[in-house]
């Protein structure tokens, strides 16, 4: 698997270089296409992933806070995927949003988490 995802990108990394030397304008879109697709590409395996984190958080006890850590690291990408891709398109502005939504959306996910240690940590004290 890993060596057919290498070898696609290199090919249509090669592929995108040469639409662009030959000035076709589309060339853009298709980048952004192929990193979708081989972003999709690797679903099944994210899958697994998610599924090996929620047995290994059900085994210690923190599977709220280690579903949050993944959901965090996982936007994080998704986010930075995204605004590369704007990158991509010339679109650098709407890709300096993207960067502040993601950055904001991790940490309505993990601003319940540092509320539960602060309480925690005043119970000790008090």
């Amino acid at each position: 698997m890993i060596l057919k995802l290498i070898g696609a990108a290199l090919l249509l990394t090669v592929t995108a270089f040469l639409l662009r030397q030959l000035g076709w304008g589309g060339a853009p879109v298709f980048a952004a296409v192929c990193v979708t697709l081989l972003i999709a590409e690797t679903a099944d395996s994210l899958v697994g992933i998610f599924n090996s984190v929620a047995v290994l958080g059900e085994l210690g006890s923190v599977s709220e806070p280690l579903g949050a850590a993944v959901k965090a690291l996982g936007a994080g990408y998704l986010f930075g995927i995204s605004a590369d891709v704007c990158r991509e398109l010339g679109e650098s502005g709407i890709a300096k949003a993207v960067e502040v939504v993601g950055r904001v959306e991790i940490i309505v996910i993990v601003i319940p988490y540092f509320q539960q240690i602060i309480k925690v940590g005043v119970d000790l004290i008090g």
